[in-house]
């Protein structure tokens, strides 16, 4: 079996996964090459693959299929706004938000997720700010639930993301 290190893996296959990917600055594995997520303690070390094993500082889950990570239970409301809000999206019924908090994996420190019932617009921004917030963590080394959302939103505001 081989085996690859990198800092940021991204979890998925599609557009999400792509746009992820480069704000991440990852590796994408597409999803349908999982085979079981090996878990150490609250974190998550190591994804193996049909055809190797990858070791990963960090892992952002495009499809919030990391069965470690519980269901996501956010949904989004057209007009609610958050103080730790990451990404943002207009829609027929007004402007949709995601908090940093729902992009948490339960119990887990180095995984990311983007619900999977976002609106289309807001998934993609979703998937710009979740990379963008695994290459922060995977520098600094501390776990997803450490990172002060306000460093993030500037760098994704830096970035061209509009919050």
């Amino acid at each position: 079996m081989t085996s690859m290190t990198c800092d940021v893996l991204v979890i998925g296959n599609g557009l999400l996964a792509l746009i992820a990917t480069m704000a991440a600055q990852g590796r994408l594995v597409p999803g349908r090459e999982i085979r079981h997520v090996v878990r150490r303690g609250r974190s998550v070390s190591t994804v193996i693959l049909d055809r190797g094993e990858i070791d990963a500082r960090f892992f952002v889950d495009t499809c919030a299929s990391l069965s470690l990570a519980g269901p996501q239970t956010f949904e989004s409301v057209a007009g609610r706004e958050y103080i730790d809000t990451i990404a943002v999206a207009e829609g027929p019924d007004g402007r949709y938000a995601l908090p940093y908090r729902a992009a948490l994996a339960a119990g887990i420190d180095n995984a990311l997720v983007i619900p999977s019932s976002l609106p289309s617009a807001l998934a993609i921004a979703a998937a710009h700010a979740v990379g963008t917030a695994a290459a922060l963590l995977a520098r600094t080394g501390q776990p997803a639930d450490q990172l002060d959302s306000a460093t993030l939103r500037e760098r994704l505001r830096a970035a061209g993301a509009r919050l």
